[in-house]
């Protein structure tokens, strides 16, 4: 009689999960899923001006931004150095500049 009973609830979870499943599955995408396209990106690892540091840069090739990273050996972090929309970049060179 015990081996049926755990045999019933066995069956009656996996249905529960299977449910749960299905309503994960069917259910509308997050906004920020839907909203931004998927993303590629290039890396490469190069000197900052003016110092002797290396950095690793990295561009997000869909939304055209680039970030500048640093390895900090005695904390073991990445240490963000910098932000640049490339786009935005692109453009302010087009413009005249005033002195």
């Amino acid at each position: 009689m015990k081996r049926q009973h755990r045999t019933r609830l066995l069956i009656a979870a996996n249905i529960a999960a299977l449910g749960a499943l299905g309503v994960v599955e069917l259910s509308a995408p997050a906004r920020a899923q839907a909203a931004r396209p998927r993303s590629t990106y290039t890396a490469a690892a190069g000197r900052v001006a003016g110092t002797e540091a290396h950095a690793l840069y990295i561009v997000d090739e869909t939304t055209q931004e680039v970030i500048a990273v640093q390895w900090d050996p005695q904390s073991k972090q990445l240490k963000g150095l910098g932000f640049r929309n490339l786009a935005v970049d692109a453009n302010d060179m087009g413009r005249p500049r005033s002195n």
